[in-house]
């Protein structure tokens, strides 16, 4: 699936309500109940397929949850599912954003997370264990 491609988009955007409808997702509004000044937000997951949406308080969607490994109620997603590259450890995706030259930044001590800047858009890979277990799509500023 080209969950980049997704990025940015409305919640009614042809492309994205095919996947939620493909998925069987169903749009939940989730707003400021404690009165804490946060933006409400909807999530829209696939815990079967392995991700879950959220969109921002204008309905785009602004972040992408692809688990790899089986993780809160989510089961791991299918390989052939995911069009970014997926690396197997912490060292595999900081070495490919050095050879690319892709802006990054990472977990400082303990090798937890690396977050690579692609313009528009991030990708941010989450380890455990020493193994990806899931990687984050995101807008800008998210």
């Amino acid at each position: 699936m080209k969950f980049e491609t997704l990025l940015g988009r409305q919640m009614k955007d042809d492309d994205v309500v095919e996947v939620l409808e493909i998925n069987d997702m169903q749009v939940v509004y989730d707003f400021d109940r404690t009165h804490e000044n946060l933006e409400d937000v909807y999530w829209a997951a696939a815990p079967s397929r392995g991700f879950q949406f959220r969109f921002d308080h204008d309905q785009k969607l602004d972040v992408v949850f692809i688990y790899i490994m089986a993780s809160e109620g989510f089961a791991p997603i299918a390989q052939g599912d995911v069009e970014v590259p997926v690396f197997e450890t912490f060292d595999h995706a900081k070495e490919a954003f050095v050879r690319t030259g892709i802006p990054f930044s990472e977990s400082p001590g303990e090798k937890w997370w690396v977050k690579g800047d692609f313009g528009a858009n991030t990708r941010h890979y989450q380890f455990r264990d020493g193994a990806l277990f899931r990687l984050t799509l995101s807008t800008k500023g998210t």
